[in-house]
């Protein structure tokens, strides 16, 4: 039977504040990735997942949406999107739009209406409770960026419910004009061309209509309260039909579209990734640079998945998470293991999500404090550093003002030395990171219909995976030293040039993966 496109597809997400600025104001923009769709394709991915464009204060960069049916005007217009979406697809790239259904902007026409008086019918559309007694917030939930989960409305009596920053009001979805609009929404876009959605925070629409407090847990040997993680404020069952009536929706079209949930834990995955709701879930690996560890993470992931063609998602990066080279070590070493990292999970069954810049080998960036932007770094008071650190513009072009990015401050300081990443450096260099992610993928692509779904581990020396799929034979080495083991075909990809195989055996350099064929 045809397998549907995205089956083992490969997805690149594009930050569009940071892609590529075409009107040099420092603020990446849709012609500018529409500039830069070539680059994307030949890098070898099926698709692109482009974050918020719409209209928003930009108080969580995207977002925080004031109005779902248009573009942030420093991003361009709808007909700049449709122009993308016009030349995305020539080069047969399909598109997702990310869906913020979680909450929108407090400037919202929305939220706006519905703070405008006690009695407005729009309040129905968000979370309003009294306080208690005392004036203190209706119960202990607390905010994803810090502080607690409620903000009195502005010239009212009432508090409102905020899981992130207080300008992102959280929608009721109980109220049935939400789901409604939403629809609504989607079809928008559909109709415009869109191939599918990414699902921000996609399993929180429904919260706990009791409003119930958190209950805390004593540990027992410290003494110290922390809150009982079994008590559920989101992920009520409500939140089935709506995806089940998105999906309805998606398979309308020809081709049908796809659904990817912004749902990372494994658990969860399997009450979400069914025939009739979503087609994919997030694993994000962040652990540390340990094969016990990584073999743990991927094995969870596959066992929440059993359904029917259901597979993991891979990733290890986003624009919410410390960037892979940094997390895996920093400078060289970090390096080598982000490119061994991609030939162990682009091996694997299942989507790949690739994070713009990675392909780059681009390091978390130690934005000035004057300089962040993020709502975790304000909230917090600067406890949290924040996610501007993986943000950063990308570099084009070396020698050039903010490596070819803008010729006017980009909105986000690149640092000095940032051009010897660019991609006109790397493109002129066959061994460079940019290379290594071209020859992963094409390869991914040329062998995808001769692998096996099942994944069969395979004995390795200790601190090394090593796996089969069909002809393919994935081995990583997590040392520091070299590592050899029997090799049962000859070499396809060595994350790093001393790899080889000689005699039947494979030599693995520290912190190295190669594909046998």
């Amino acid at each position: 039977m045809p397998q549907p496109w995205w089956r083992s597809a490969v997805f690149y997400q594009v930050y569009v504040r940071s892609f590529a600025d075409s009107d040099d104001d420092g603020i990446g923009d849709l012609p500018g990735i529409t500039s830069r769709l070539d680059y994307i394709r030949d890098l070898g991915v099926d698709a692109i997942w482009l974050t918020p464009f719409y209209p928003s204060p930009q108080k969580d960069h995207g977002y925080d949406v004031s109005d779902y049916f248009g573009v942030n005007p420093e991003y361009g217009t709808l007909e700049d999107f449709d122009r993308l979406l016009a030349r995305a697809h020539e080069l047969r790239l399909k598109v997702l739009v990310d869906i913020v259904p979680n909450h929108t902007s407090s400037q919202h026409d929305w939220f706006q209406a519905a703070v405008s008086s006690a009695d407005n019918p729009m309040r129905s559309r968000y979370h309003f409770a009294d306080p208690r007694p005392d004036g203190s917030p209706p119960n202990n939930w607390t905010s994803s960026f810090g502080g607690p989960a409620w903000s009195p409305e502005p010239n009212g009596k009432q508090w409102y419910l905020h899981l992130f920053a207080p300008e992102q009001p959280d929608l009721n979805w109980f109220d049935p004009a939400v789901p409604a609009e939403f629809e609504r929404i989607l079809k928008f876009w559909l109709d415009r061309g869109a191939d599918g959605f990414r699902i921000d925070v996609a399993a929180a629409l429904f919260k706990r209509q009791d409003l119930a407090d958190r209950p805390y847990i004593t540990d027992r040997v410290t003494g110290a309260r922390r809150f009982d993680s079994t008590f559920q404020i989101i992920e009520q069952p409500q939140l089935h039909d709506v995806y089940r009536r998105w999906r309805q929706i998606a398979n309308g079209y020809e081709p049908a579209r796809v659904l990817v949930g912004e749902i990372f834990e494994p658990r969860r995955h399997s009450k979400y990734i069914v025939p009739d709701q979503l087609h994919m879930a997030f694993a994000l690996i962040q652990q540390p640079w340990d094969a016990a560890l990584w073999r743990r993470s991927i094995d969870a992931s596959r066992r929440a998945l059993q359904g029917p063609g259901a597979e993991p998602t891979w990733t290890l990066a986003n624009h919410d998470v410390k960037r892979p080279v940094t997390r895996l070590g920093g400078g060289s070493t970090g390096r080598a293991r982000a490119r061994a990292a991609l030939l162990l999970l682009a091996g694997l069954p299942g989507q790949v999500f690739l994070y713009q810049g990675e392909e780059l080998g681009l390091e978390e960036v130690d934005v000035p404090d004057e300089r962040r932007q993020d709502p975790v770094f304000l909230h917090s008071g600067g406890k949290e550093k924040g996610r501007d650190g993986c943000r950063v513009p990308l570099p084009w072009r070396k020698g050039e003002p903010n490596a070819g990015f803008s010729t006017a401050g980009p909105w986000l300081p690149m640092p000095e030395g940032w051009g010897r990443y660019a991609v006109d450096v790397q493109a002129a260099v066959g061994g460079s990171t940019l290379a290594h992610f071209r020859r992963t993928l094409a390869e991914r692509r040329r062998l995808a219909r001769r692998l096996a779904r099942r994944l069969q581990w395979l004995t390795a020396p200790a601190d090394v995976l090593a796996y089969s799929r069909g002809p393919l034979t994935v081995a990583c080495n997590f040392r520091n030293r070299p590592a050899r083991l029997p090799a049962p075909g000859g070499l396809l990809l060595g994350s790093d040039p001393l790899v080889s195989v000689r005699h039947g055996v494979l030599t693995l350099p520290g912190n190295s993966a190669a594909w046998l064929l």
